[in-house]
C-alpha cells in the first residue's frame, strides 16, 4: 500500500462533501481497513510459521461492510488446537499495525467451542458473530463456526431469539430514548435509529436465512414502497451519523444541539418560511427516524405472527360491527366496508383508546390506504367529530393511540392544520420533544391530571374542548408571527368543522391564544398587586376558563420537559390560580369595591396585631407600617419581624442580618437592617459569588428606616442547606455595604472563562427592556429579558440603583438559558417613572448590560 490507512480513511471526508451516500461511506471505508488486514496477515511471518488453522473473522458492523469512521473494528481471531501456541504472535503481527494508524480496535481470540461457548452466555456476541465474515485465513474453520452456531444458538431456539432480541430493544429504548422526536436524538440506540434496522436485520437473517432487504421484501414481510422508504432512511441517517464522526473524531452518535447546526450547514439546509435551517433538517431527521420505527415495528409484527408470538386472548372478540380484538390487536374484518361506512376510520382509533390495545398492523395500513376518504364531507361531518372527541377524552393510553392516529396519517388528513406542525423540530433546551409530539404529550398529561384533579374537571362544562386545546396549543407554531396568535385563528376553523357551539369555538380560541398567560406572569407579577389580579380577572372572564387555562398550563408545562415543570413552578402557579379565582368568585374586579376591601384588610390586620402584642409595645407604630407590607405578609410573618426589630434593635441600626429558612422548593433568606442606597443590588451581589440564585425578592423599608426584605434562593450547585456557609454569607452583606468588599470585581474574577472552548448557545434569546405603568397602580414596571449570566442581576440592581430608583418587588426567572428580570420601582419621590427621557436612558443602559451593542441599538432605533 502506497498510502497510510489512516491518510485514506480520512480521504472518506472528502468523499462525504462530494455527496457520495453513507451507506456507500461505510462500504468503502470497511473496504480500505479489509485490503490493509488481509496484506498485513498473508505477509506476516507469523502466519506462514504457524501450525494448524487461523482465521481472521470481521465481525459487528465492520462484519456488514458498515465502517463508520470512529467506530471501533471489531475481530475475531479464530484457532484450532494446533495453532493455539502461535496465535499470540499472529494477533501481534495483525493489531500492531492497526494501532499505529490510531485505529480503535476490539478483538477477542478463541476456538469454535469457546466462541460458541461465550455467544451463548453473551446476546452482544452472539448477534456479532451473526455478522461474521471471513477476512483472511482458514475457509474450514469458519465453516465449522457457522455450523456449530446455527446448530447450539439458533435451531430450536428462534423463538427464544426473537424475545431475547425484543427484550434487549426494550431495555436500549428505555436508557436511549422511546420515542422518534426527542429534540436531541440518538442515532443509533434510540427509537428509530440504526440499531433498530439491525434488530430487524438479525431476525431476518437468524430466524428465516433473510440477508438483504431484497429477500425480506421478496418474502412479503415488508411491502415494495415500504422497502425502499427504510433504504432511503437508512442511508440518511448513516450520512448523518458519518458526519458525526468525522465532526468529532470519536463514536458520537448522539445528535446534541451543538452539532445539529453544523451538520444541516453542512447539508446546505437554508432558513426559509420563518423556519430556521436547523429545524428544517431536523425535521427530515425526525421524518426518517418516524420511518425506520414503524417499518421495523411492523416487520416485528409480521414475525410475531409467523411464530405464532402474538400476546393476548386468540379468542375473537367482537368490539362492533366490523371491528374485533384478537391476538392483543384491534382489526377491521370488513375493509369493504370503509366505502359505506368511511366513518370506521375513527372508530378504529376509539375502540383502540377503550381497550388499551394497538391497531393491528395490517389494519394500520388499511387507515393509510384509505385516507382518500377523509373529505371535506368526513372532516364536517358531526358523528366523526363525536368519536374524535371521545378519542381524546376516553382513551386510556391516548398518546399512543393519537401517534397511530398521526403515523397512518389520518390526524393530518383529518386536521390539515396540524400537518404544519409535523416533526416540527424547536431548536432549543427547553422542550424536549417536537411540536407535534409534545401536543400529543400535553393530551396524555392533561389525562393523568383527571385522576389528580377530580374536583376541578367537576367544574368543567365542556371538557372536550380542554382536551381540544391540549391538541392545538402550539398549532400556529412553524408560521412567521406569535404562534399563539396564529394558533388561536386557526382553531376557529377547526372548531366550527368539529361542529363546536360559537360560545365552545370561543373558548377553544381563548385557551389557545393565552396559553403562556398564567404561567408568564406566575414567574413575573407580584401577587400583592391586585391591580394586576384584577386585570387577570377581567381577562379571563369567568372561573370555568381559569380553571382550563390552570389545567393546560400544567399540562403543557409537564409535556415540554422537566427543565419547564418544578415544585416552585408549581406553587406559583397555584397561588396565581387561586388569587385570580378568588377575585372572580366575589367579583373582586370591580376597582372600587377592590380599594375598599384592601382598606378594610389592613385595618383588620392592623387590629389583629395589636390584639396579639396584648399591650406590649413594639418599638415602630403599627398604624404606621406600609399597607402593602401587611397585605405582603401572613399575621404570624409580621409578627415574627416585629419580634426581631425589638430583640436586635441595636445590631439592626448598624449592620445587616441574616436569617434564612430551608423550604421544599427553595430556601427563603430575611434580611434586616439599616437602609442605603443600592441595597438590593449588593444583597444579589453577594448572594452570587455564594452561588445562590435568586428567584424573587420583596423589599420594605420601615418608617423608621429599617429594611425587611425576603428573597427566595435556590443554590445554583450541588449544595445542601446545611453545608451553605450562612455565617459568611451575612459577614460579606455587611461588608459590601460598607464598601469593604468589590462585588463587582469579584463577580468579574470569577466568571472569566475556565477553558479556551466557548459553548455556544443553543436557542435564539430574547434580549429587551420593556418599562411600562399600566399594570401596576403604584409602580412601574421594568422587564428586562437577556442571557443567564452570572452577575447580571447584580449589575442591573445596581443600574436601578444608580439612576436613584427604589426596588420594591423584583421577580427572577431563569428558562433554561433566558433569564427574565422583572422590578417594580418608584422614583425617590415615592411616584412611578414617568419622564420619557430617563425611561430610554434607563432602557439603552440596561440593553447594554444584557448584551445588545451600541450599533444594534441604533440600528433598532
Amino acid at each position: 500500500m502506497t498510502a497510510t490507512l489512516r491518510s485514506q480513511r480520512e480521504a472518506l471526508a472528502e468523499a462525504w462533501r462530494q455527496g457520495m451516500s453513507g451507506r456507500e461511506i461505510l462500504q468503502r471505508s470497511a473496504a480500505l481497513v479489509d485490503e490493509f488486514i488481509i496484506n498485513r496477515f498473508t505477509n506476516a511471518a507469523a502466519v506462514r510459521q504457524a501450525r494448524g488453522a487461523i482465521a481472521v473473522i470481521a465481525l459487528g458492523g465492520y462484519g456488514r461492510s458498515e465502517l463508520y469512521p470512529s467506530s471501533d473494528i471489531d475481530l475475531l481471531l479464530l484457532h484450532d488446537r494446533r495453532s493455539k501456541k502461535s496465535i499470540q504472535a499472529v494477533v501481534e503481527a495483525l493489531l500492531y499495525p492497526l494501532w499505529d494508524e490510531g485505529c480503535e480496535v476490539g478483538h477477542s481470540v478463541r476456538g469454535v467451542k469457546d466462541a460458541i461457548r461465550f455467544a451463548q452466555e453473551d446476546f452482544h456476541f452472539q448477534v456479532a458473530l451473526l455478522d461474521g465474515r471471513l477476512l483472511a485465513g482458514s475457509e474450514p474453520l469458519f465453516q465449522d463456526l457457522k455450523t456449530q452456531y446455527i446448530k447450539k444458538i439458533l435451531d430450536g431456539r428462534r423463538h427464544r431469539f426473537v424475545e431475547t432480541m425484543e427484550a434487549h430493544k426494550l431495555e436500549r429504548w428505555q436508557k436511549y430514548g422511546s420515542h422518534t422526536y426527542l429534540l436531541e436524538p440518538h442515532l443509533k440506540e434510540g427509537k428509530g435509529g440504526l440499531r433498530d434496522i439491525q434488530a430487524m436485520m438479525w431476525v431476518a437473517k437468524g430466524v428465516f436465512g433473510l440477508h438483504t432487504l431484497e429477500a425480506i421484501e421478496s418474502s412479503a414481510m415488508l411491502q415494495t414502497g415500504n422497502r425502499q422508504a427504510l433504504e432511503n432512511s437508512w442511508s440518511m441517517l448513516a450520512k448523518i451519523r458519518t458526519r458525526l464522526h468525522l465532526l468529532t473524531r470519536r463514536k458520537s452518535d448522539h445528535l446534541i444541539f451543538e452539532y445539529q447546526e453544523e451538520t444541516a450547514s453542512a447539508l446546505n439546509y437554508k432558513d426559509a418560511g420563518g423556519i430556521l435551517g436547523v429545524e428544517h433538517f431536523m425535521r427530515d431527521v425526525y421524518s426518517h427516524l418516524q420511518t425506520v420505527s414503524v417499518m421495523t415495528d411492523l416487520f416485528f409484527e409480521h414475525v410475531h405472527e409467523v411464530l405464532g408470538l402474538t400476546s393476548g386472548s386468540t379468542a375473537e372478540q367482537q368490539l362492533e360491527r366490523s371491528i374485533v380484538a384478537r391476538g392483543g390487536t384491534v382489526r377491521l374484518t370488513a375493509p369493504e366496508e370503509l366505502h359505506e361506512r368511511p366513518y370506521l376510520l375513527m372508530r378504529l382509533f376509539l375502540q383502540a383508546g377503550r381497550t388499551g390495545l394497538p391497531l393491528h398492523h395490517r389494519t394500520r395500513q388499511l387507515v393509510s390506504a384509505n385516507l382518500d376518504k377523509v373529505d371535506d364531507h368526513f372532516r364536517t361531518s358531526k358523528r366523526v367529530a363525536r368519536v374524535f372527541l371521545e378519542v381524546l377524552t376516553q382513551s386510556e393510553a391516548v398518546f399512543a393511540v393519537l401517534e397511530a392516529m398521526l403515523s397512518t396519517g389520518l390526524l393530518t388528513r383529518y386536521i390539515p392544520e396540524f400537518s404544519g406542525v409535523e416533526s416540527l423540530a424547536q431548536h432549543d433546551l427547553y422542550h424536549l420533544y417536537t411540536v407535534d409530539r409534545h401536543q400529543l404529550q400535553t393530551v396524555a398529561e392533561l389525562t393523568a391530571l383527571k385522576q389528580q384533579h377530580e374536583e376541578l374537571f367537576a367544574e368543567l362544562k365542556n371538557v372536550e374542548v380542554l382536551f381540544l386545546a391540549a391538541l392545538l396549543h402550539d398549532i400556529g407554531k412553524g408560521r412567521q408571527g406569535d404562534h399563539s396568535q396564529l394558533g388561536a385563528e386557526m382553531a376557529v376553523a377547526i372548531g366550527q368543522r368539529l361542529r363546536l357551539t360559537p360560545e365552545e369555538c370561543a373558548t377553544l380560541s381563548f385557551l389557545i391564544r393565552h396559553h403562556l398567560y398564567l404561567p408568564e406572569n406566575a414567574m413575573r407579577r407580584d401577587f400583592a398587586d391586585r391591580e394586576f389580579i384584577r386585570q387577570a380577572a377581567d381577562l379571563i372572564g369567568d372561573v370555568e376558563r381559569l380553571t382550563m387555562l390552570y389545567l393546560l398550563t400544567i399540562a403543557d408545562s409537564k409535556a415540554t420537559g422537566p427543565s419547564a415543570w418544578s415544585n416552585w413552578k408549581a406553587s406559583l402557579l397555584a397561588e396565581l390560580y387561586l388569587s385570580i379565582k378568588a377575585c372572580l368568585g366575589a367579583d373582586h374586579h370591580i376597582e372600587q369595591g377592590g380599594r375598599d376591601e384592601e382598606e378594610q384588610g389592613v385595618k383588620w390586620l392592623r387590629e389583629q396585631i395589636m390584639a396579639r402584642l396584648g399591650g406590649q409595645a413594639a418599638r415602630i407604630e403599627i398604624a404606621d407600617l406600609p399597607p402593602d407590607y401587611l397585605l405582603s405578609h401572613s399575621l404570624e410573618t409580621v409578627l415574627r419581624h416585629l419580634a426581631i426589630h425589638a430583640e436586635k434593635s441595636t445590631r439592626l441600626n448598624q449592620q445587616v442580618l441574616l436569617f434564612p429558612e430551608p423550604g421544599t422548593r427553595s430556601w427563603s433568606l430575611l434580611i434586616m437592617g439599616p437602609d442605603k442606597v443600592g441595597l438590593l443590588a449588593k444583597f444579589c451581589g453577594v448572594l452570587a459569588l455564594h452561588n445562590l440564585s435568586v428567584l424573587s425578592a420583596q423589599i420594605f423599608t420601615w418608617p423608621d428606616g429599617t429594611v425587611v426584605d425576603t428573597l427566595e434562593v435556590v443554590p445554583a450547585a450541588s449544595c445542601s442547606f446545611e453545608e451553605q456557609n450562612w455565617q459568611q454569607v451575612e459577614r460579606d452583606l455587611n461588608l459590601a455595604i460598607n464598601y469593604r468588599l468589590d462585588i463587582g470585581y469579584q463577580l468579574h474574577e470569577r466568571t472569566l472563562p475556565q477553558s479556551s472552548r466557548t459553548l455556544r448557545q443553543v436557542q435564539q434569546l430574547e434580549h429587551k427592556v420593556v418599562i411600562e405603568n399600566t399594570t401596576s397602580q403604584q409602580y412601574t414596571i421594568i422587564e428586562v429579558y437577556g442571557g443567564d449570566n452570572r452577575g447580571t442581576l447584580y449589575q442591573l440592581t445596581q443600574t436601578l440603583a444608580d439612576f436613584g430608583l427604589a426596588i420594591h418587588r423584583a421577580k427572577i426567572a431563569t428558562e433554561v438559558e433566558q433569564l427574565i428580570d422583572i422590578f417594580y420601582v418608584t422614583t425617590q419621590s415615592g411616584d412611578k417613572l414617568t419622564n420619557e427621557e430617563t425611561k430610554e436612558k434607563i432602557s439603552m443602559t440596561l440593553m447594554r448590560i444584557i448584551g445588545v451593542e451600541e450599533a444594534e441599538l441604533e440600528s433598532a432605533g
